[in-house]
Order: structure tokens, then sequence, then C-alpha cells
């Protein structure tokens, strides 16, 4: 019997919501981010930065948010970093402490909480990007979204065929469509290639002779990356400046549904992040600065719309970005 693959009018309701102005906007963390960035599920999203400036720390920082904030739990495959070192560090970001200025009670009770948000996959072992696919469908009721870092640490699927980018296209491909057929999110850290980081700023620039951070482009295997992710995040770090060593560039190169929130920043302009006490993010709201992750609020937030909208629930009496 063949097949029928004409779509189902299953978007009309979306249509319909946008037509009224009710699209519910993607979950924010309380500070300027919210204006570029917003977590949505069911969208697959790429970060890219040099080496070393600290990417997975701060995709670590914004997790932790978006699990406080919204009681969200993400699986993560982190080859080149040991479990036990991220444990640290997440603890150390929630608590605003160094893990050994922690008493027994401190330290037991932000345990607690990152093991509820945070499940990790072996990473002794060599995996491709199927036997992750296999282990986030094995795993769909324990987490919301999936962090696989970096990209570049996958090996060949048994029995693919064809060259680097071809199977590039195909392994883009499936995330995407994992994450729209499951309803979960993916973030995959990438590195950029070696021709990026020889390129600096000029003479006369503010960081003359620093690296500049890499373009979309950048990023190793080429565009088909940014052709396939919903948002493209570039991570920065002027890893030997005297002054701004500690400042996080996040720049968002590619919001792919603005209706939901979010719009790329614009040149030259990212959001920073400046680390502080070396366990803490500070950022901007609205002109101040805040200590985001000391600012989680304890009771429910309303949810948010692109519009006038009357905070209607799902049926299980829960707003609908819970």
């Amino acid at each position: 019997m063949k097949k029928d693959i004409l779509h189902p009018s299953v978007d009309d309701n979306y249509l319909d919501l946008l037509r009224q102005g009710k699209i519910p906007l993607g979950l924010p963390i309380n500070c300027d981010l919210d204006n570029h960035l917003r977590f949505k599920i069911g969208q697959f999203n790429v970060i890219l930065g040099h080496a070393n400036t600290g990417k997975t720390y701060w995709i670590f920082w914004y997790f932790l948010n978006i699990g406080l904030y919204h009681n969200k739990r993400f699986l993560v495959f982190s080859s080149e970093n040991k479990t036990s070192s991220i444990k640290r560090d997440l603890i150390q970001l929630l608590t605003g402490k160094k893990i050994t200025q922690l008493d027994e009670r401190e330290y037991y009770d932000a345990k607690v909480k990152i093991d509820h948000h945070f499940l990790f996959v072996d990473s002794d072992h060599l995996y491709s990007y199927k036997d992750l696919l296999d282990t986030f469908n094995e795993n769909l009721d324990r987490f919301d979204c999936a962090l696989i870092d970096p990209y570049n640490s996958l090996v060949r699927a048994v029995g693919m065929v064809g060259n680097a980018h071809e199977i590039d296209y195909q392994v883009a491909s499936e995330f995407r469509l994992f994450c729209r057929t499951q309803d979960k999110t993916l973030y995959v850290i990438a590195h950029a290639a070696t021709e990026a980081l020889r390129r600096t700023y000029p003479k006369e620039h503010e960081f003359a002779d620093h690296p500049k951070p890499p373009n979309a482009s950048d990023i190793e295997g080429g565009g088909k990356w940014v052709n396939r992710a919903d948002d493209f995040i570039v991570i920065h770090r002027l890893t030997q400046h005297p002054a701004h060593w500690m400042n996080t560039q996040v720049h968002v190169k590619k919001v792919k549904d603005t209706d939901s929130g979010g719009s790329p920043t614009m040149m030259d302009e990212p959001i920073i992040f400046r680390l502080k006490d070396g366990c803490k993010f500070i950022s901007m709201r609205n002109g101040e600065e805040v200590d985001v992750l000391r600012q989680v609020p304890d009771v429910e937030r309303p949810m948010e719309v692109n519009s006038n909208f009357d905070n209607e629930k799902n049926e299980d009496g829960l707003p609908f970005w819970v």
C-alpha cells in the first residue's frame, strides 16, 4: 500500500493562534538575554565557539536557570569533561560558592537539585549519533532537553556511506527530525575551524590582536549546520585579555521562529555575562546588573505570549509552558 506523504492540517491551530496574537513565548531566564534567546521545546540548536572559551560552562549555567525557573530536566553527553567536574561546576553555580566552602547540608541540598535536573550518559565509550539518538529515545520520559558536547567526538555510525559533508547533512537532519517528532530540545556544541582562530581584531580596535568571535559559517563542516539549526549561538571570550577575560560573549546568530520570541543580536553587540568569584554569572536586566540564579522565584511564573493573552491553562491545570 502506498504511504500517504501529504501533510495533514496539524498546523491549523498554530496558524489560528498566530493570527490572534496568542503564540506562547519560549521560556525566559529573567535577564536581557530573553530579548534574543528563548528556550523552546522541540528545537534543534547549535552552539559554536573556539576551544577553551567556556561554551560548556555557560550552557550549563543557562540550563541550570531553565531547570530551576521552569523545572526542566537535561540529558547530557559530554565526552571532554568528567561528570564529576560538571557536577562540581553546577553545584558551585547553584550555590554561588566554591564547593570547599559548603557545609554538609548546603552540599547535600545542592547535589539533590543537580541530580534531579541533570542526567549523564556514560562518556567512557565511543558513540555514534545513532547510539545517542537510541539512548535519547529509550529515556524520553526522563528529560526535556539533551546536550551533545562536542559533535566532533562522535564516531561514524556503522553502515553510513558518503563523505563527511553528506554524513553531516544526514545527521543534522535526523537531529532536527528527532526534536520535532519527540517534542524534545537538543543542543549540539561544535568547534570552529582552525582558520577562524587566526582572525584577530585590527590594530586600531580596543581588542587589537585578540581572536575575533567565529562567524556561523566557521563551524567545522560548514554552513549546513546553520541551515539545519533552529537557533544558532556563538560563545566567545577573550581568554588572554587582562580586563575582559572573565566576560563571556553570547552572539545569537540565528532564530528561526521569532513568533515565539528571540532575535539575532546586532553585529558586535553580544549579550555579556561577567564571571564573578569564579562561580557566578552577572548579567544585565533593564540597565541593572543581576545575578540571575539568585533571582529564581519561588512562585509559579505566569505564561508569556507575544500579545495580550488570558493565561490559559492546559488540561492538567498548568500553564502551557510547563
